[in-house]
């Protein structure tokens, strides 16, 4: 949440005439909810503002100097350990604009419990910047009544918030493994077939009615045909919606009006193995670092939290049993076949970044298997797919989609010396076209160059003058307020284009670069009778494959090697 008002006036404040020798402070109120999950002891935003209010109020009224509070900015369950929050940084944008010079907030926990960071702020960046800040509960103010004695409580209490954020987040992990040891469900979403619910302090799962039947069938059929994609397709066929899909509609079965997306081998194996549908909690597999929750560390199967009979089953120990049964021997055939390859290894994979599907622009996967043939002899064909077009699963590719590498390769490589045939005859004139293109662009964007970072130095020069006009009274604030303001945003726009000048003579140069590789790509093109991948992907941008094995393909800089440049 932003700022919840801006310019607004006090009554009896500092809008209501001044008085001669007075200070006049233009405020700004924040305020932080911090991102605990306990609420409750959060005291709340209104709270929080209330009392900064009402601490300027009582000021105005009974000395001098005036406070005219200006904006009031928000932070809704934001963590006081940093400060990258999006009011905070919108307050010191304004104060960096002159339209604030005073900070209130209601205590230092409230402003940051990062004490490095807090003490900065404090101790320097806002007298830096001519700020006053006030914690009101504190008794803290850096105007003319702070003093040395305040500065120390000051660091000590922005020490003791460090110390608590820390301790904080140790109580968090061992609040997170007494709930795992209590049977409480601690993860994200529930899983699929089930439902989440509280009951007390404890999480808890119950079966979701809509797909209990589903997780089941699920079992059943993978131990009648032994083949994750056999149910991938079942599910496919009858348009149920896969776990990521149903969580976000809560549809069971996908409209007819909607485009599908459907299940793979991988979601199905996933429920498959999952001990959750035996009435099972196993938790803890992964820990996270203090500060980042992405990275995930994987614990040894021993540090795992097991926790029987924690809610009710939806399949049998038999039928579970039974699915890993099926799951091991796959493995094992997976294994065994591994042996065929041997003295048969996988080449180079020369159009992995570059193949596409024609239909439904997906990339293609490659399959690699060895045959066997009757004489004793083995050989390893190379092949690519579309995932999409293989089973059910989905409805934008629905034509069996493949080719053997050996018949691309060969569609390439006649394709490349019949588009080239003339070029290849005079490799010469390729870096003369380029050469002087580059030197022509070079001359363009210096031109360009030099133009923005003039206006950029006139800019600075007109900055001065009108600083002048304003401290000799010529110019008001208001208007001097305003020029900086229009000032900052055409200097964003100019350093904008200086820096977009500079990063297209980078790509200028390394298009060059990559030119004269095109350039000796073709040169080996003209006696080389296999392709690499180094050759391909210097010479080919993409290639889509089409049902039927029809190809297309997109040269890198096909219009300099016509000669069109």
């Amino acid at each position: 949440m932003g700022r919840i008002s801006k310019r607004v006036h006090v009554p009896g404040g500092a809008g209501q005439g001044k008085i001669q020798g007075a200070k006049y402070y233009k405020a700004g109120l924040y305020a932080r909810l911090s991102s605990d999950q306990d609420l409750k002891k959060n005291e709340s935003v209104e709270t929080q503002i209330h009392i900064a209010e009402k601490y300027v109020e009582d000021w105005n009224r009974h000395h001098r100097d005036r406070i005219e509070i200006v904006g009031r900015y928000v932070d809704l369950g934001k963590t006081g350990t940093n400060f990258e929050r999006d009011a905070f940084k919108r307050l010191m944008q304004d104060i960096r604009l002159g339209d604030i010079n005073c900070v209130v907030v209601k205590d230092l926990s409230r402003f940051g419990r990062n004490y490095l960071e807090a003490g900065n702020y404090i101790e320097k960046i806002f007298p830096f910047l001519g700020v006053r800040f006030i914690a009101v509960t504190d008794g803290y103010d850096t105007g003319e009544e702070g003093n040395g004695t305040k500065q120390m409580v000051s660091e000590i209490k922005n020490l003791v918030n460090d110390m608590y954020a820390k301790d904080s987040s140790v109580k968090s992990k061992l609040s997170l493994e007494q709930r795992r040891a209590a049977g409480s469900y601690v993860g994200g979403p529930p899983p699929y077939g089930y439902e989440a619910y509280r009951e007390g302090r404890v999480r808890k799962l119950k079966p979701d009615r809509n797909t209990v039947e589903i997780v089941q069938d699920i079992y059943r059929k993978f131990v009648e045909t032994e083949s994750y994609q056999a149910v991938a397709n079942s599910l496919n066929q009858r348009r149920i919606n896969p776990p990521a899909i149903y969580k976000k509609t809560k549809e069971v079965c996908c409209p007819a009006e909607m485009v599908y997306k459907g299940w793979d081998k991988s979601a199905v194996e996933g429920i498959l193995k999952s001990e959750t549908y035996l009435g099972r909690l196993v938790q803890g597999r992964t820990s996270l670092t203090a500060r980042k929750a992405e990275n995930r560390i994987q614990k040894p199967e021993e540090e795992w939290v097991r926790k029987e009979n924690t809610h009710e089953a939806l399949v049998s120990p038999e039928l579970y049993e039974q699915a890993q049964e099926i799951h091991h021997r796959i493995q094992e055939r997976t294994r065994s076949h591994n042996h065929r390859t041997e003295g048969c290894p996988i080449g180079e994979n020369m159009f992995q970044s570059i193949l596409y599907c024609g239909v439904c622009g997906r990339k293609m996967t490659r399959h690699s298997e060895v045959r066997i043939y009757a004489d004793g002899r083995r050989e390893r064909k190379d092949g690519y797919f579309c995932l999409d077009s293989t089973g059910t699963k989905r409805e934008t590719c629905p034509d069996a989609n493949h080719i053997y590498e050996t018949e691309l390769s060969g569609i390439l490589l006649v394709l490349l010396r019949t588009e080239f045939v003339t070029q290849l005859k005079k490799p010469k004139s390729f870096t003369g076209q380029m050469e002087d293109m580059l030197q022509q662009k070079r001359k363009e964007l210096d031109r360009r160059l030099k133009k923005t970072e003039g206006q950029i130095s006139a800019l600075s020069e007109e900055e001065g003058g009108k600083y002048m006009a304003y401290s000799t009274g010529k110019v008001s604030q208001e208007e001097y307020a305003c020029y900086r303001f229009r000032k900052e945003e055409r200097l964003q726009e100019l350093e904008k284009l200086r820096d977009q000048c500079r990063k297209e003579a980078e790509k200028l140069e390394g298009e060059g670069k990559a030119y004269l590789k095109a350039v000796r790509s073709l040169i080996k093109c003209k006696s080389q009778k296999e392709l690499t991948r180094e050759l391909v992907e210097e010479l080919v941008e993409r290639i889509y494959v089409y049902p039927g094995r029809r190809v297309e393909v997109v040269f890198h800089y096909r219009d300099i090697m016509r000669g069109e440049a």
